[in-house]
């Protein structure tokens, strides 16, 4: 931390010693007293531009560590940071106006003329940016959460930025999305209110099964997976519903819970392996599909 915050005005500083030792030792400097003030102003700005960096660089990193140790509610995001320090050095610019003696007053009004100007002129990026801000401030997509894009795009989100939300899949391949395409989408955020879901399963039997025994097995073999396989909610009793009848097969689905969406992956694997392997051994048929075409004998061609 401390190598991050020196490492730019420590090369400043060294240039204004350096500046300052020419302006004691030079005997041509001292004879002509206008260089010395001239040389002094600029060692006064070159220093309160390394004092300005470094309190940014300072701030930025100390928070950055108190929200990776404590439990605060700042989401770590690099539009946050990147809007601290713009602060800061907003502010240190000001304070090196005001020592050359030049009006703040009418620095800050021409500052706002511009801003102006270039905010008609970027109306896109402004767009996306508030929209950035929008996302922080609502808190409804943080860093971390797990979400599904209404594109069928889904992934953990890796950071909000002052332009686009990066998104990280399952395949480590990242989704770039401006702000405001993110903020006007309908969006399945799979981390809130808590990681837990429920896990639907869709399955379907042979019309000649046994309903009842379809599902005492299925339940039966449900609650195994929830209590050995890693991930999923012990505490939960999963349940079969039966929901209609189909071309070939009687349809319902296995509803079970994992305690973090990463994990629906190998329970639904560990399901399906060991309620096939029960229903062989239960005589239970899983059926092909297939389709029965009745002809009539007597055809008038």
């Amino acid at each position: 931390m401390i190598y991050k915050t020196l490492r730019i005005p420590s090369i400043l500083w060294v240039f204004a010693l350096s500046l300052y030792l020419t302006l004691y030792f030079s005997e041509y400097l001292q004879k002509h007293k206008k260089y010395i003030v001239a040389v002094e102003k600029f060692i006064e700005g070159v220093i309160i531009l390394s004092v300005t960096f470094v309190i940014a660089d300072a701030v930025i990193e100390i928070i950055r560590f108190y929200v990776r140790k404590a439990n605060i509610s700042l989401p770590p995001t690099a539009l946050i940071f990147a809007l601290i320090k713009a602060t800061i050095l907003a502010l240190g610019i000001i304070t090196l106006l005001s020592s050359f003696g030049i009006p703040v007053t009418h620095f800050i009004t021409t500052l706002g003329v511009g801003a102006l100007a270039v905010s008609l002129a970027l109306q896109g990026t402004l767009s996306n940016f508030f929209s950035g801000l929008n996302l922080i401030a609502s808190r409804q997509v943080e860093v971390g959460d797990f979400i599904k894009l209404e594109n069928g795009e889904e992934g953990f989100v890796q950071d909000i930025t002052w332009m686009n939300t990066v998104i990280k899949r399952r395949d480590n391949n990242l989704i770039i999305v401006p702000n405001s395409r993110l903020v006007s989408s309908i969006i399945i955020n799979h981390r809130k209110p808590d990681p837990s879901m429920a896990l639907v399963i869709p399955m379907g039997v042979s019309y000649s099964s046994d309903l009842e025994k379809v599902e005492e097995v299925t339940v039966r073999i449900a609650k195994e997976v929830q209590k050995s396989v890693q991930g999923a909610d012990p505490n939960f009793e999963p349940f079969i519903r039966y929901s209609n009848f189909g071309d070939f097969s009687i349809n319902f689905s296995v509803i079970l819970r994992v305690l973090d969406p990463d994990a629906q992956f190998l329970v639904r694997h560990e399901f399906i392996k060991r309620i096939k392997r029960e229903y062989e051994k239960e005589g239970i048929d899983i059926p092909f599909p297939i389709r029965k075409i009745y002809l009539e004998k007597d055809i008038n061609l």
